[in-house]
């Protein structure tokens, strides 16, 4: 006896809106990742395998010019100092890109790992700012020697996370040097022993292979440790990448904004005074941190880490 074609009409449409809500659901998801409540970490994760899939899934098929030039051609940073000037957008895309899967999979992983750290103590915000600044920082570094050595980096072109990576890596590794990490085979190691060797073995032995990349890295590796040296001092570099991303996350959220003005009661001095007391007694929380560790700290220290690191 056959099925009637009303219950099939049913089990269709059914299903049509099943599908139709976890396409939503993921939707909803995505959006989530780069509104205000998203996770600057996970947005960097995401925008680099959303990329590396593009061009190596579609690569072929989108093709630019009649002489058929590729992405990669467009969105890696060329050293060819004219050329860079002209595709002046490579010196932010370069760092989002990736041809293979293993130098993707290493740079995400090395990222997840020290951007958790980085997050807890600084921010997810800041982190999207330094990885920016640092991969910005290294892909100048390297034009730089590309003017100086223009035979050597002619025909060469950069890309990869490395330095945006090394930036985070080195900062972290500066704030609380002392912070342990478990590794499977080597036990527990202070964080400031894993970027320091980090650092000389991607971007300092053998400069005569991936000349270029190490550079970079180098120039990552400067701006983490400037950031950190300012941002103790109360100073921010990272500000205006965070305006940026407050502006571009509205766009996302699609929310309506009310302005709310309000008068402060305290006076001017009053005011000042309890913005330095909140600012010596995060002085003297980091440093307890960088001598005795993060556990060492109360619950009241922690929960006003939290709050003054402006977490999102």
């Amino acid at each position: 006896m056959g099925v009637p074609s009303g219950e099939i009409g049913v089990k269709k449409c059914t299903n049509n809106r099943a599908l139709a809500l976890k396409c939503m659901s993921v939707t909803d998801d995505l959006k989530n990742i780069f509104t205000r409540s998203g996770n600057g970490l996970t947005r960097i994760i995401l925008i680099n395998v959303i990329v590396f899939l593009i061009v190596n899934v579609l690569g072929e098929l989108i093709r630019f010019s009649e002489n058929g030039t590729s992405l990669i051609y467009w969105l890696s940073l060329p050293g060819n100092v004219v050329l860079a000037l002209t595709h002046i957008w490579t010196l932010v895309t370069y760092m989002f890109l990736h041809e293979e899967l293993m130098h993707l999979l290493f740079n995400m992983l090395w990222l997840y790992w020290l951007g958790k750290i980085f997050v807890e103590y600084i921010g997810s915000k800041r982190l999207i700012g330094v990885y920016i600044l640092g991969g910005i920082s290294g892909g100048i570094l390297f034009l730089l020697a590309a003017t100086l050595f223009p035979l050597q980096f002619y025909t060469t072109f950069l890309l990869g996370a490395s330095a945006g990576v090394m930036a985070v890596v080195i900062a972290i590794a500066l704030l609380v040097p002392d912070y342990t990490i478990h590794l499977l085979l080597l036990g527990a190691v202070r964080l400031k022993y894993l970027a320091l060797a980090s650092f000389i073995l991607t971007s300092i032995l053998d400069l005569s292979q991936n000349t270029g990349g190490k550079i970079s890295h180098i120039g990552g590796a400067l701006f983490g440790m400037v950031f950190m040296m300012q941002h103790k001092k109360g100073n921010d570099l990272t500000k205006p990448i965070v305006a940026c991303l407050d502006w571009i996350s509205s766009l996302f959220s699609g929310r309506s904004k009310i302005k709310v003005s309000y008068r402060r009661k305290a006076s001017d001095e009053d005011y000042n005074a309890s913005q330095k007391a909140k600012q010596e007694k995060l002085d003297a929380i980091l440093d307890k941190i960088s001598k005795a560790g993060y556990p060492s700290l109360t619950k009241e220290e922690k929960d006003f880490l939290f709050k003054a690191s402006g977490k999102s």
